[in-house]
């Protein structure tokens, strides 16, 4: 019996589906998520000098990473607080890091979320702030995870949170935004 009444309701649903994309001009669509690369799309190397910060306070050759899938930003020393704001208790990260002109900077940031990343060396939780990244002229609001990256080469990762503001990667080609 509860069988037959679960599948009249489904197909009553299904119906009023129906008719409201046939007779009331309604459309469904799936909207991709991710666009593919348009005559506007902007090219990148698969290394690019990048800076962060509102004042572009520190300068980066960054890795081109398509398969991260947020942006990441090398970081030791990596300590939290809360700070009463608005009468809300709002989380802190103080870190330092390092630029790839040697400029070590003590950065204090407001945590945005925190969450489990996963890369070659396994998965962990990491703190993610929000930081203003720019490539070339153009400049992003992103979210970027904070990692120790000492062992790497590269001190920051581009990942799809950027990519994904319609740049195409020339693999074979280094800074092509830099002027």
């Amino acid at each position: 019996m509860t069988s037959r009444w679960v599948h009249g309701i489904y197909l009553s649903l299904l119906s009023l589906s129906l008719f409201g994309n046939l007779f009331l001009g309604g459309e469904t669509s799936i909207t991709p998520a991710r666009f593919p690369a348009s005559q506007t799309s902007k090219m990148i190397g698969n290394l690019e000098k990048v800076h962060i910060g509102e004042n572009k306070d520190l300068q980066f050759f960054a890795k081109i990473d398509s398969g991260a899938e947020s942006s990441s930003i090398h970081a030791k020393n990596i300590s939290t607080f809360e700070k009463l704001e608005n009468g809300h208790s709002v989380l802190y990260v103080k870190f330092e890091t390092m630029d790839e002109n040697s400029l070590q900077r003590t950065l204090v940031r407001p945590i945005v979320k925190i969450d489990e990343v996963r890369s070659a060396l396994g998965s962990n939780l990491r703190y993610f702030i929000k930081e203003k990244v720019w490539i070339g002229d153009s400049f992003f609001y992103v979210n970027v995870n904070l990692a120790d990256r000492s062992r790497l080469k590269r001190k920051f990762l581009v990942g799809k949170n950027i990519l994904d503001e319609n740049y195409i990667i020339n693999t074979s080609a280094v800074s092509l935004t830099s002027h």
